[in-house]
């Protein structure tokens, strides 16, 4: 996702009207970002590289009245027998965020998800998150999952448990559901959960987490292509 987006495209990718807040000074805003390598990428449980590495970066543009847009890539892996999907995966988002007190917070969000090369896989998904006091529960919603015209929900709640400086105990869990994943013979939705530790170092973000999802019999994938089986799952990122 790259924050050097035009501001007319940005405006229409959110369905806002953000110029003005793009146009105030720089001294009210803030750039960040992060550059991040782990030995798979999964999304939502389900492996994006067929079980291999990715290396991962995003950069993000916040404003103090709470917008925000983003960019997110990644390299990806679809490959089969007859035929090459992409190699790259890059997101594109803009939201709002607020406080509603010291211990809570929302934010809402548009993201465009991009595949170049390939772009009828490209699709919308919007989102709605809260936090409050290390909680954090998120509903995603797009009616065009994957480019397929069938719709996809997503709902999630995390925990982040803060034992001693620096260091961090990550609980996840999430639900997949709707017409996207309903190949009408009992599959149509799963779970996603995981367990890790994360800490900082030098100031490397380090994390390893166990991934797994209830997903069994002949819709398991233990090695290569979709791998939804458990895993160990490990990165290392920088922020700037």
């Amino acid at each position: 996702m790259s924050n050097t987006l035009k501001r007319t495209r940005i405006a229409l990718l959110s369905g806002l009207t953000l110029s003005a807040t793009l146009l105030a000074p720089l001294a009210t805003a803030e750039v960040s970002g992060a550059v991040t390598v782990t030995n798979d990428y999964r999304f939502r449980g389900v492996s994006q590289t067929a079980g291999d590495p990715a290396l991962q970066s995003n950069i993000d543009w916040s404003h103090e009245s709470g917008f925000f847009v983003g960019a997110w890539g990644s390299n990806v892996d679809f490959d089969e027998p007859g035929y090459n999907g992409p190699d790259i995966e890059v997101d594109l988002y803009a939201g709002y965020y607020g406080e509603i007190n010291d211990n809570t917070s929302y934010d809402l969000t548009l993201y465009r998800y991009n595949y170049p090369g390939e772009s009828d896989l490209d699709y919308l998904e919007v989102s709605a998150g809260i936090d409050f006091s290390g909680f954090r529960a998120a509903y995603w919603f797009t009616n065009d999952y994957g480019g397929s015209d069938l719709d996809l929900h997503y709902t999630e709640i995390n925990y982040g448990w803060a034992f001693a400086e620096n260091w961090s105990v990550d609980l996840h869990y999430g639900y997949n559901f709707g017409d996207a994943i309903d190949d009408g013979e009992g599959f149509d939705s799963y779970s996603d959960y995981s367990v890790g530790v994360s800490t900082e170092v030098a100031g490397f973000g380090i994390s390893v987490a166990y991934l797994d999802t209830d997903i069994n019999g002949d819709y398991e994938v233990s090695s290569g292509l979709y791998k939804n089986s458990g895993t160990l799952l490990a990165s290392v990122s920088y922020a700037f």
